[in-house]
């Protein structure tokens, strides 16, 4: 399963909620609580807005102090800690400026299906929200990543048991051809595999989406 946005969010939230149908899934730039999103989308902020906030209250019958239980049943955090088969999360790290949704939805999801002792701290989450780059003190995983090409380069990549994050140089994006090489490599019921080609096509990998 794979999806962008909306489709991010759907991603990780069927990998919780039907945890033995997937052999894996790729979320890209997902919103994964949609409590938060709500009050993200009211702040006065370049990058939110949109009158998300206004369809999420159509949608789940009114806003989350009065329908905690719906927003919570809508969204992945709730779910993910359920999910078995292999994740692979990406987001621009400009998303939230450029774009809608943080990127503090998708580094959470992340916590939410790595192992312990993995997680990246709510201080290091802000920071990047607010700065835009990766703090001094949050290391990245060295990567040499075919689908990612110079103009489009990784900041920060964590992988844990069977999730892996990338923040990439971009808004609110994602990266298919990646998530499809990903997902062609993934069985049900086998160990994640998180090879990658010797050569990939990088140019034209990264798709801005809808926000």
């Amino acid at each position: 399963i794979i999806g962008g946005s909306g489709g991010g969010h759907m991603t990780l939230l069927m990998l919780g909620r039907r945890p033995g149908l997937f052999a894996g899934g790729s979320a890209f730039c997902p919103i994964t609580d949609l409590a938060r999103w709500h009050a993200d989308s009211l702040l006065k902020h370049p990058g939110r807005g949109k009158h998300y906030a206004k369809m999420m209250e159509k949608a789940c019958g009114g806003t989350p102090s009065e329908r905690a239980e719906e927003y919570a049943k809508r969204s992945p955090l709730t779910w993910l800690k359920d999910a078995k088969a292999p994740a692979y999360i990406a987001t621009g790290i400009h998303d939230g400026w450029t774009g809608s949704v943080p990127v503090g939805h998708s580094l959470r999801g992340f916590n939410a299906l790595c192992k312990e002792g993995d997680a990246i701290s709510e201080e290091h989450i802000a920071a990047i929200e607010a700065k835009r780059s990766i703090p001094e003190g949050l290391v990245s995983e060295k990567v040499d990543d075919p689908f990612y090409s110079a103009k489009q380069r990784i900041h920060f990549r964590r992988t844990s048991g069977n999730v892996r994050v990338t923040l990439f140089e971009g808004g609110h994006s994602g990266n298919f051809r990646a998530g499809f090489d990903f997902l062609s490599r993934q069985r049900r019921g086998s160990p994640v595999d998180w090879g990658l080609p010797e050569n990939a096509q990088a140019s034209g990998g990264i798709e801005a989406l809808s926000h």
